[in-house]
């Protein structure tokens, strides 16, 4: 959904990037539980928050530098695993990497109310692909300790939303979008962008107990 434009400004200081990254990683190694906790708590998340990438505006990084985020965020999904362990609480601890909008990737813990229970999603793809191990794979961490679902990153207008647009139905369909139904009856319009994937540590999903639907929101941006 946001390409990587080279005419952009050249983005300099990288010395400096790899230092704040490497800050970042220690930081993000305690998950904010507070609201976690809380009863009206669903989930906690972290993402790379870091200028110049993370903006409106957001510019994706090169793809070394990507992998650099990753390994950061596989240090801290051990992390996670340890604390929420302690915790407690039924979760679900998942590992999402964006592809090619790197910069909104993200780790994420759902709240559950049953062990062994898991969160799966509306926007999971219809279609099936390996996971690009030889494009994010990197010797410095091990993206095969994950199981991977495909998901759809997409841009997405709700159909009761189309009363407040200047476009129409027919306006989005003309532009390739394509109406789905969700399971509660709500209509929205989706237009594929790229590749959400979704990790879970190996042997989580075929162990789980029973799965929980989310249906479509827009991740936060």
């Amino acid at each position: 959904m946001y390409p990587y434009n080279p005419k952009r400004k050249k983005i300099r200081g990288w010395k400096r990037r790899v230092r704040q990254l490497e800050r970042w990683g220690e930081l993000i190694k305690e998950p904010y539980l507070k609201h976690f906790v809380s009863d009206t708590g669903r989930h906690t998340y972290e993402r790379c928050y870091l200028s110049p990438f993370y903006r409106l505006d957001k510019r994706q990084p090169p793809l070394w530098f990507f992998k650099m985020i990753i390994g950061q965020f596989v240090k801290a999904f051990q992390s996670w695993e340890v604390v929420f362990k302690k915790l407690g609480q039924p979760h679900d601890l998942q590992f999402w990497l964006y592809d090619p909008a790197y910069i909104s990737s993200e780790i994420i813990c759902h709240k559950m109310q049953h062990s062994g229970d898991i969160k799966r999603f509306s926007w999971e793809s219809d279609f099936t692909k390996p996971f690009p191990f030889g494009k994010l794979g990197s010797p410095e961490y091990y993206l095969t300790q994950f199981d991977w679902v495909l998901a759809d990153d997409a841009q997405i207008h709700f159909e009761d939303d189309l009363e407040y647009a200047d476009f129409t139905e027919a306006d989005l369909l003309a532009d390739g979008y394509i109406k789905k139904i969700q399971d509660d009856g709500n209509a929205y319009f989706t237009k594929r962008t790229g590749d959400i994937w979704i990790g879970r540590r190996k042997g989580i999903l075929s162990n789980s107990v029973s799965e929980v639907k989310q249906g479509y929101y827009p991740p936060p941006r």
